[in-house]
């Protein structure tokens, strides 16, 4: 890259996080609430109470999120395979077998009539199939860094798919064709863990403490735990979308600490005394062992290293907004082509020596430490052109960075 040398200028002051209301945060979530219910959301509903919002100032009734059309063709152009579209129906149990063929493949007119009987169709990973729905899923996952399963739920009238149940995780209904009448009811279980599933005869709902109806262009936070049910209400069927929200538990993170240290401290490796499992080792003795490994432990986690884990594994998860990658790499480009950074884009920069590291969702690369500058402009940037990429490059070497970073799926070319 050919480079040009000039003196260091002093960067802005910025604003920490902190400073920040959560609706400048997290504007994608601010787009799809509104400013103040995102405020909200994160600063007293979060994992704590259920929030209404009407009207979702991003998906409004004449404008959906999805429409009715869209998931007629979804549903019909491809084949579907069972579990990943299914049939519930509170009145009734519905197997596999009932509207699918020997090897799991949706026979499309029997479940259909299952649908007009009463039953609920179910899409997981409706992110797959519907453009705006993937390119929601990105962005919220991008800014609040939990993952986010979207799936559709497409209920014929007076219909129910579920009986009274909670969630073992955090939900976002947007409501987008007919309306639905939800029921909230007490918790028995505050925050269930990842695998720990509702159990009807286990969990039994506390008193009903809300009832609303949900009605196309309103949304609905429904915290994991929460017992809940709804009912399609109206003439017509109620199709709405659930934004499932993942969030990494913080004894997730401990158990990820412990599984790190534990391989590099050799005490923790060892075995427990022969006999302590069979009485022939006095019980303080034992538990004594357990509180001086814990103490150690607590002084010898690594935040840094743990960290690492943790996000690795949610940035292989991630999902990127890829549109168009075909058309920008055999594009031919000029200084008056606009570019802009791809949305849903988690990137880190650091100098190291001679070398600018550069992490774009997950994709380490390395650069020249010179080129740190001008990548900075690149990624502030919601629009640009060569031009303006600073004076650090020359004009080829401006060229041949973006090029690279289109290559790497960090950078598109502006075509509207």
């Amino acid at each position: 890259m050919g480079r040009k040398v000039r003196a260091p200028a002093m960067s802005p002051s910025k604003k920490k996080p902190g400073d920040k209301p959560p609706s400048e945060l997290f504007p994608a979530l601010a787009r799809l609430l509104g400013s103040a219910n995102a405020d909200a959301f994160v600063q007293r509903c979060w994992e704590r109470e259920a929030l209404h919002v009407r009207p979702s100032p991003a998906y409004p009734a004449e404008r959906p999120l999805v429409s009715l059309r869209e998931i007629d063709a979804v549903l019909t152009k491809h084949p579907h395979r069972h579990p990943d579209l299914q049939l519930v129906d509170s009145a009734r149990t519905l197997d596999a077998e009932d509207y699918a063929n020997a090897v799991n493949t949706v026979d499309m007119p029997r479940a259909m009539k299952l649908f007009a009987g009463g039953s609920t169709f179910i899409l997981n990973r409706l992110d797959e199939h519907c453009p705006a729905v993937h390119a929601l899923c990105s962005a919220l996952e991008t800014e609040l860094g939990i993952l986010v399963q979207a799936n559709m739920y497409l209920t014929p009238a007076g219909a129910q798919g579920f009986p009274i149940h909670y969630d073992n995780h955090d939900v976002i209904v947007v409501q987008c064709e007919g309306r639905k009448d939800w029921r909230l009811y007490g918790a028995p279980r505050v925050l269930p863990m990842r695998g720990e599933r509702f159990e009807r005869e286990k969990h039994l709902p506390g008193e009903r403490t809300q009832q609303l109806v949900l009605a196309p262009g309103e949304a609905l936070y429904v915290p994991r735990g929460l017992m809940h049910e709804a009912v399609a209400s109206g003439d017509g069927c109620s199709l709405h979308v659930t934004l499932g929200l993942h969030a990494v538990r913080w004894s997730e993170v401990i158990i990820e600490a412990l599984a790190e240290h534990a391989v590099e401290d050799l005490d923790l490796r060892r075995g427990l005394p022969l006999g302590a499992l069979v009485g022939k080792v006095p019980e303080e003795v034992l538990l004594a062992g357990v509180r001086a490994r814990v103490d150690r432990l607590v002084e010898a986690l690594r935040w840094e290293k743990v960290r690492e884990r943790v996000v690795s594994h949610f940035v292989d998860e991630h999902r990127e907004r890829l549109e168009g990658l075909l058309l920008d790499v055999t594009a031919e480009a000029n200084g008056a082509t606009v570019y802009a950074p791809r949305e849903g884009l988690m990137v880190t920069r650091s100098v190291e020596g001679d070398k600018c590291n550069l992490s774009v969702n997950g994709r380490e690369t390395r650069w020249p430490d010179y080129t740190h500058d001008t990548l900075g402009e690149v990624f502030s940037r919601s629009r640009f052109t060569l031009g303006d990429l600073g004076d650090d490059l020359d004009d080829k070497g401006k060229g041949t960075l973006v090029r690279r970073l289109i290559l790497e799926g960090a950078v598109r070319i502006v075509r509207d």
